[in-house]
């Protein structure tokens, strides 16, 4: 039997994604030929960007804390790597809100929207102006303590819902998306909380992290112009799509109680790599 035309484009696709980061590496392999001092952090910067995607992927968040950890090691300047992070997450989430568009309900997330987008920008002047060591450290023991006690407990604990706890989440995230593009992390709690399966949770906050992202690097273009280009980014985007797509396949394999700990462990991931990064 022949591959329907939709498979055909998909295999397509993944071709031109697998010659774009060949054309890549073959890019920092010349530049490091000709001994260029920055090829070398830049090929380790794309392999962080990689291995962050496909382990964020499993999940569809917490890829800027996971990358973001690894870069603050490497000394990359916070305000760039926020940039970086942001144009490489915004493509993953991309990618994973067309894989999951006939379960997004998008009427649905309009509280959650219209708070983050009102609390982004303030995170975003936060990050530009304060020293990150004054929020880092509590809203990473915050995801910390709730990841931990997300893998402890034995019993499902369902919330209802309202407009205005949709919205509290979405200002929270929103928030931290600004200071640290954690963009996902209130909404993928608040969702867990809900008692919704792996499908429903990742419809509601994957196009929420898409939308508060995108607007975030708006935010931060006005805030913080800086003097590089955003095309310069777009370097690591197939390393991150590369991954994104890895992690999605083993998301799709994932049980719904092995996804509640997949969340949970990022959760606690993530605020291990802010206070990291703080501290």
């Amino acid at each position: 039997m022949l591959p329907t035309p939709p498979r055909v484009l998909a295999r397509c696709a993944f071709a031109v994604l697998l010659s774009w980061a060949c054309y890549e590496c073959v890019g920092l392999e010349t530049r490091l030929s000709h001994g260029d001092d920055g090829a070398s952090l830049a090929l380790v910067i794309a392999g962080i960007i990689g291995v962050s995607a496909l382990v964020a992927s499993v999940a569809g968040f917490a890829f800027c804390a996971l990358a973001g950890s690894a870069l603050a090691y490497l000394r990359v300047d916070p305000v760039e790597a926020v940039r970086l992070m942001l144009i490489c997450s915004a493509v993953i989430q991309l990618y994973a809100v067309w894989k999951i568009r006939d379960g997004i309900v998008w009427s649905a997330l309009w509280p959650m929207l219209a708070a983050g987008c009102v609390t982004a920008p303030l995170g975003v002047w936060l990050l530009v102006r304060v020293d990150n060591t004054l929020y880092g450290v509590g809203l990473g023991i915050l995801l910390c303590a709730h990841g931990a006690y997300a893998v402890l407990r034995r019993d499902d604990i369902v919330v209802r819902g309202t407009a205005w706890r949709d919205a509290a989440a979405g200002a929270l995230s929103g928030l931290a998306g600004g200071l640290a593009g954690l963009s996902g992390s209130f909404v993928a709690i608040w969702c867990s909380m809900r008692g919704w399966d792996k499908h429903v949770q990742r419809a509601v906050y994957q196009p929420f992290i898409l939308v508060m992202q995108v607007w975030t690097l708006v935010c931060l273009r006005w805030h913080a112009p800086g003097d590089a280009s955003y095309l310069e980014g777009f370097d690591f985007v197939p390393f991150a799509l590369l991954g994104g797509v890895a992690g999605f396949a083993i998301y799709q394999r994932l049980t719904h109680a092995h996804f509640r700990a997949v969340v949970s462990m990022l959760l606690i991931f993530s605020g291990l790599g802010l206070l990291s990064r703080s501290l």
